[in-house]
């Protein structure tokens, strides 16, 4: 793994030897989640062949134009995973997670964009847990950035995850923005129409009591992307035992959106998948 700069956001890369898709991955994390969260899903995506970016937007809050965390806005995280686009230099495949999902799937609209896949996004217009409690609507209030999640709504956020994994992941979560979570639960994020967009796919656990699958089905037919659902598995689809079904439920609809222009080598199994 290198670590390299996208402008002025650094990243780490994992170039695989050999690659095999024509265009890299840029992962984007989950509220009060960094890059370190996003190691498995990174690791997964390189031992079968693509190129990964994961940028640490939190990085340059509050630096240049853009706002410190606790007045960061949507639009300005999409701004910046925008920017770290651009850093890269060529067009590439967006996938989030979380909020970063959300993320993703606004830059589908990017002409750098092959296509955007979001993992349990949260829901624009629903008021998810992950980011309840007194505190955290205090915090609101006030300006002031909110912490992450504790108790049953902490073990619902990771349940999925690998239990090894469970101690260091609650121990790297960090602080959010408060007016950030305040855009997603008022819904005041656009999308562009599905015929302005690159090809975009929702994947959702159907146990996620912090993006529900009804609601989530809701959201994704309403901004035409597909819907692809997990069976008896909740928000953590980045590690896991869902993490490899969610990644081959992508790997379907990557090659059947993009054609076998994203392969650079042509595993037999995917040989004849029929372009959309």
């Amino acid at each position: 793994m290198d670590d390299v700069e996208l402008g002025r956001i650094p990243a780490q890369r994992e170039l695989p030897e050999p690659v095999k898709f024509a265009w890299p991955i840029m992962l984007l994390p989950e509220m009060f989640a960094t890059p370190r969260h996003l190691a498995l899903v990174l690791g997964y995506l390189a031992s079968i062949g693509w190129e990964v970016f994961v940028p640490d937007l939190r990085a340059v809050y509050g630096k240049g134009p853009t706002p410190p965390l606790e007045k960061l806005r949507f639009n300005d995280l999409a701004a910046l995973a925008g920017e770290a686009l651009e850093g890269i230099g060529r067009e590439a495949v967006i996938f989030g997670h979380g909020v970063g999902g959300l993320v993703a799937l606004k830059l589908s609209a990017h002409p750098r964009v092959k296509a955007s896949v979001a993992y349990a996004p949260l829901v624009p217009g629903f008021r998810t847990p992950i980011v309840g409690g007194i505190g955290n609507r205090i915090a609101t209030m006030l300006g002031r950035p909110i912490k992450p999640p504790s108790g049953r709504v902490l073990f619902e956020l990771i349940a999925d995850s690998d239990p090894f994994t469970r101690e260091g992941l609650i121990n790297a979560m960090v602080p959010d923005s408060g007016a950030l979570a305040t855009d997603v639960m008022t819904g005041a994020i656009e999308f562009a129409p599905s015929d302005k967009a690159a090809p975009r796919l929702v994947v959702a656990g159907d146990s996620d009591i912090l993006a529900p699958i009804t609601e989530t089905t809701k959201f994704a037919e309403s901004i035409g992307a597909k819907l692809a659902t997990i069976r008896g598995r909740g928000h953590w689809l980045i590690g896991g035992r869902a993490l490899e079904r969610a990644i081959n439920e992508t790997q379907r609809f990557l090659v059947r959106a993009l054609g076998q222009d994203l392969l650079l080598l042509y595993p037999e199994e995917w040989k004849n998948e029929p372009p959309e």
